[in-house]
Parts: structure tokens; sequence; C-alpha cells
């Protein structure tokens, strides 16, 4: 008698005697969250850092390379964005998103402030560093030394500017750690390897620096790549 067909094409009983082949799981199939990142990018970097400061059990992080396609991630975002969180239905790529779902989803401890009006201020500060530093630093990093040249000479000034913001207070416009601060953390991190140097306004800036650096949940974030920028 001919061998039933499986009901799932390319999927049935192993013969007897044969070794089933391990099926590793995936963000389809994988209990929990998985976050799709690259391992030096300041994006999935600044998702890494809020993600380590709430300590989320169960959390996977998947290390993709730049530029390679993952059928995984093609399945789950056609658009191949990374950062991307999966987390059961819910699709996201979006940094400044998966940041602000984290924080709701797990509320401790609070990365954004309760008050609106503070929490306005806060969202606006995360839209405005994303929109004009993120492509300042992929300029440095990925383009011609001409355009990488001036795209370094405008975050340096970008950042002198603003300098007396990171002495306020203990943290960015606030008291207490914040996403922003994690924002910030994953940029700062990268001066140095990006020949951004601040000059008397990195004086001004190292003890907020130091004080974000020195967390456990940045320390917990960086990989080895990360590690090796200073």
């Amino acid at each position: 008698m001919p061998a039933a067909p499986a009901l799932v094409p390319g999927v049935g009983i192993a013969p007897r005697g044969a070794k089933a082949k391990p099926v590793m799981p995936t963000a389809l199939t994988r209990a929990g969250m998985t976050v799709y990142c690259y391992a030096d990018d300041p994006a999935s970097h600044w998702v890494r850092i809020v993600a380590a400061e709430k300590d989320i059990d169960g959390l996977y992080l998947e290390f993709l390379k730049p530029g390679v396609t993952t059928e995984d991630l093609l399945v789950l975002d056609p658009t191949h964005q990374v950062p991307t969180l999966a987390d059961r239905e819910v699709v996201l790529n979006s940094p400044r998103i998966i940041v602000e779902y984290l924080d709701e989803r797990y509320p401790h401890p609070p990365l954004m402030p309760v008050e609106p009006s503070a929490r306005a201020r806060l969202r606006l500060a995360l839209a405005s560093i994303e929109r004009d530093l993120f492509p300042l630093i992929d300029s440095i990093r990925t383009g011609p030394a001409n355009v990488a040249q001036k795209a370094r000479k405008q975050l340096q000034e970008s950042l002198i500017s603003g300098a007396q913001l990171f002495t306020a207070r203990n943290y960015f416009l606030s008291g207490d750690f914040s996403c922003v601060d994690a924002l910030w953390a994953a940029i700062l991190w990268r001066l140095p390897s990006l020949g951004v140097e601040l000059g008397q306004a990195g004086k001004l800036i190292q003890r907020y620096t130091d004080r974000i650096f020195n967390r456990h949940a940045f320390a917990q974030s960086l990989t080895p790549a990360e590690r090796a920028l200073r």
C-alpha cells in the first residue's frame, strides 16, 4: 500500500531508523518576543538598551547581517526593516514605536514620564534626534569621504550647540533615566568610532555620559562589536 501523503508538503513521518532533523525555532514558532537587530547599529542598540532596562523575560535577540535578506523576517515584514519586533500578532519595524511599545508593555521601570506635557516633550526630542541625527551617522559610516566629512561636521555642531541640555539635570530633560537617554547612549557611545570630537563641549557632557554608560543595563546591551568601538 502506498504511503499516505503528508498533510503539509515536506512534513511527514520520518522513516524507521532515520533521525529527524532538528527544527530551529523562529519568531513564527517561538513563544515570547523576538527582536531582529544588527550587532552594530544605533537604532538596534537603542532598542536593546531599552529591552535591557526592562529585563524582559524570554526576549530573544535575532542578530542579522546588514544586506543579508532573512526569510523569517521577510514573512513578518516584507520591507525587511531592522530593527523589527515580533510579539505574537504584533510586528513593529520603527525603532521609536518599538521603544514606546516596550515601555507600555512592560511598565516597570517606567522610561517615559507620566505627565502628558513631559511625555510630549520627550516624544518631540525622540522624533527630532531620530530624524536629524540617524541620517548623519549613516552618512558618516557608509557615505563617500566628502559626504561623510560634511555629516561629521553637522553632527559635531549639533551636539556642541545642545551641550547645555545634558548638564541641566541628572538625565536629558529629566531627573530620571528615560527612553531618550537610551537613545543618546547609543549615539554618544559611537562618537570616537565616527571621528566626532566635541572639545570643551565633550567635557561638559562627560558626567552625563559616565552616568548612562555605567548603568548595568547599558553594559548588558553591548555586543562584542559595540564594545570594540571604544
